[in-house]
């Protein structure tokens, strides 16, 4: 009996055993086009095996009993079918000659990785295409490796997820063919999705492999073209935190060839595809649709390259209905604004905060310098931006600064503001001059000549990305914001609240430039505590009844020695109450006005005598005995690991985990300098891992809630997977990054509860 068919040989004939989607494959590759090469392994290699099984042979008629009727919500009975077929599966035994057929065909692909990809079809030879049936599975090029692989993936064919698939589709225990395309597995520049309409192409892109694409964790870039010229109408610029690549092979794993990898920094918030491979791939699509009309998706590959070289385009699978659909009438995605690809860019920086803009540059070469000049049409340049500024750069169309990482204040303050910037943009105050007009890229992290820019004519469509609101998370989503420009935009998100009330920016707009002394007198403290009352007013009022944290003044002077640190934090009112008697004033305020959801977290804490003063000035004050009062503190200082059961005990009711702070002070690194990052130096290292992990154990333990507000989870959102496995309360994040973040959050809760009911 034949078990393997080349994907380069088969006939037309053979579609009833192999399906209509692997002839068709075979097809394309037969007249030279780019198609992933490789052998099938038929459904008549398990059929051998599963015949000879007599426990099999059971659990089929079973199956195929008009009496029995699957309960897809039994969930008991889903895992004793799931269990038993697994076992029988587990204890087939390949022959030893054919496990080295198998092998000698898998060495004819010249790879030392082997991707292994099951297709689904009905004796018909019609095709079953689900997310649920496209999960590939890796391995080496080994007889054993092959084999475990291969087992792994008829298990599945009875797994409890599979069952309820073919349920929904009726099909129930009738007999579905699988079979599996091996393939050689070589490392990609990027992979992705070709979906088509009768006047719109779509194509999704990522980098590397595409398991981060088809698995969901991450946010393709989008380019939509007009079907009949290629024109790009519109594109849209993915979260692209991370991608899978071929493991570095250190350890003797078989199975498992795959590794995720962070992007270089540069690569995270720019376009996979550039004009020229977009144009490639529509000329790339024309071709396949001449040849197959009823083609309306397909996948791709993008192998590595020499440097340089342009990209090869490779199908992978294909399908005939839509995977997602197209909507032509609304409107998510942005219009394309691209420099021309003759004009270099003037200088280059990494991506703070996307957007684009065409304006003047004012540039600001002392720090000291008033920012009176900044008006509303300018793109502020600057050494790099400090608490005193802030006030000002609000009314900025762009910011470009020389020096700072994703993570700096002048970042943060950029992208909550929805201000197009970039940072670390080196020699930024003596490369661009006052007056002249730039195009300002900050999703890629470029500044060129204005006449680069060259807007093209908007189109309504969406990327298919909308956020389903009836997809319920159990952690709590919350926002960080400062500004009450970021209220409108915030109050449509599906947040329970504000996790992190930044006062930096507001107080830095009352206080202006008066002195500490200035702060005794008796009318600047009745001014400010109204001023305050009436500022977070603001929030309490907007968002409620969603309650509202407030983290009290974090900052220091920009002169100190060391101004990361210095008398940052809860030092700074510990040595000095003035201010903060103010800020308690108008809380107490704000408590006697009616506004009960309100929290307040002390910023980077360094001893417990910070914590009992404070709570001392909190009891005096009664806010304490205020119905819903809470005090929390930010755990940034590694210190609080140990001593959080000791600041609990003293009055601490939760837990705010700022991952800027904290991976700095855990590996001694500056967020101001993006070096330290791009070398791994982040919140995705394993010690800050480690660390938040710790510290919500340690929270869980003692019955209070804990959050991370830092920017870790933005930019490494497979962190989100573990805190939610970890048991952490609430996550809050940027109003940009509630999206990402709230689906990330349903994928990790989905997977959580697959995992507790043992499903094979």
């Amino acid at each position: 009996m034949k078990y393997i068919y080349w994907l380069s040989q088969i006939k037309h004939i053979e579609k009833f055993l192999l399906g209509n989607q692997l002839c068709i494959l075979s097809q394309l590759l037969q007249h030279d086009y780019s198609v992933l090469p490789g052998f099938v392994l038929s459904n008549s290699l398990l059929r051998q095996f599963l015949t000879n099984s007599d426990n099999f042979q059971s659990l089929m008629r079973e199956l195929s009993d008009s009496s029995f009727n699957l309960d897809v919500d039994d969930y008991i009975a889903l895992q004793s079918v799931a269990h038993r077929s697994r076992h029988i599966i587990n204890q087939i035994s390949f022959s030893s000659e054919l496990e080295l057929k198998i092998f000698q065909a898998a060495q004819q692909l010249n790879s030392d990785c082997l991707i292994l990809q099951p297709f689904f079809s009905l004796p018909s030879g019609q095709d079953l295409v689900g997310k649920e049936f496209w999960r590939s599975h890796t391995c080496k090029t080994h007889p054993q490796a092959l084999t475990q692989t291969i087992k792994k993936i008829w298990s599945e064919l009875f797994s409890a997820s599979s069952l309820i698939y073919r349920n929904s589709l009726g099909i129930g225990g009738k007999t579905i063919n699988l079979n599996i395309l091996v393939r050689p597995l070589k490392n990609a520049v990027a992979s992705g999705i070709v979906e088509i309409t009768a006047d719109i192409i779509r194509i999704k892109a990522v980098w590397g492999q595409d398991r981060s694409l088809l698995q969901g964790e991450v946010e393709s870039d989008e380019y939509y073209l007009d079907r009949h010229t290629g024109r790009i109408l519109s594109r849209n610029l993915g979260h692209k935190n991370y991608g899978y690549r071929i493991r570095n092979d250190r350890t003797e794993a078989l199975v498992g060839c795959l590794e995720a990898y962070l992007p270089h920094e540069n690569q995270t918030e720019a376009y996979v595809l550039e004009s020229k491979a977009i144009a490639q791939l529509f000329q790339f699509t024309q071709e396949i649709l001449q040849k197959q009309p009823q083609i309306e998706y397909f996948l791709w590959t993008a192998p590595a390259t020499e440097a340089d070289s342009p990209l090869d385009f490779l199908i992978t699978q294909y399908g005939e209905h839509l995977l997602t659909s197209i909507d032509l009438f609304s409107q998510h995605t942005t219009p394309v604004l691209l420099p021309s690809t003759t004009v270099k860019p003037l200088l280059t920086g990494i991506p703070a905060a996307s957007g684009k803009v065409v304006a003047e540059v004012v540039v600001i070469e002392d720090p000291n310098t008033p920012l009176d000049s900044i008006t509303a049409n300018s793109i502020l340049v600057i050494k790099n931006i400090v608490s005193k500024h802030i006030s000002a750069i609000a009314n900025a169309r762009g910011i470009i600064t020389e020096t700072g990482g994703k993570t700096s204040h002048g970042a943060i303050v950029a992208r909550e503001l929805n201000i197009p910037a970039i940072v670390h943009a080196v020699g930024a105050t003596n490369i661009l001059t006052n007056g002249t007009k730039v195009f300002l890229d900050g999703g890629a992290g470029k500044v060129y000549p204005a006449k680069a820019a060259q807007e093209l004519p908007p189109i309504n469509l969406s990327t298919g990305s909308s956020l389903n609101r009836n997809q319920l998370i159990a952690t709590k989503l919350m926002v960080n914001i400062s500004q009450p420009q970021s209220i409108p935009l915030s109050l449509n998100l599906p947040i329970d609240g504000v996790g992190l009330l930044r006062s930096e920016l507001m107080l830095a707009q009352i206080l202006a430039d008066k002195s500490p002394a200035q702060w005794q007198s008796q009318s600047f403290q009745t001014e400010f505590t109204h001023s305050l009352k009436k500022y977070l007013e603001q929030f309490l009022s907007a968002f409620a009844p969603r309650p509202v944290f407030y983290r009290s003044l974090d900052w220091s002077s920009q002169e100190a020695p060391n101004y990361i640190l210095g008398n940052r934090g809860t030092y700074s009112s510990y040595i000095d109450r003035t201010l903060f008697s103010l800020v308690f004033n108008a809380l107490s305020a704000i408590a006697a006005a009616g506004h009960r959801l309100f929290k307040l977290i002390l910023p980077l804490v360094r001893s417990l005598d910070e914590v009992n003063f404070c709570y001392h000035l909190l009891e005096k004050s009664g806010l304490t005995n205020r119905e819903s009062f809470q005090v929390w503190i930010m755990a940034e200082v590694p210190s609080v690991i140990w001593l959080l059961p000791e600041y609990i005990k003293a009055g601490v009711q939760g837990i705010a985990i700022g991952t800027n702070d904290l991976t700095q002070l855990l590996l001694g690194v500056d967020r101001e300098q993006a070096h330290f990052s791009q070398h791994g130096l982040n919140a995705s290292h394993p010690v800050v891992q480690k660390a938040i992990a710790q510290l919500i154990t340690v929270a869980r333990e003692h019955n209070i809630d804990s959050c991370i507000c830092g920017q870790g989870v933005v930019e490494y959102p497979d962190l989100i997977d573990k805190l939610v496995r970890w048991g952490i309360t609430s996550i809050s994040v940027e109003p940009k990054a509630v999206p990402q973040t709230y689906k990330a959050i349903a994928r990790a809760e989905r997977r959580i509860l697959l995992n507790s009911l043992n499903f094979p």
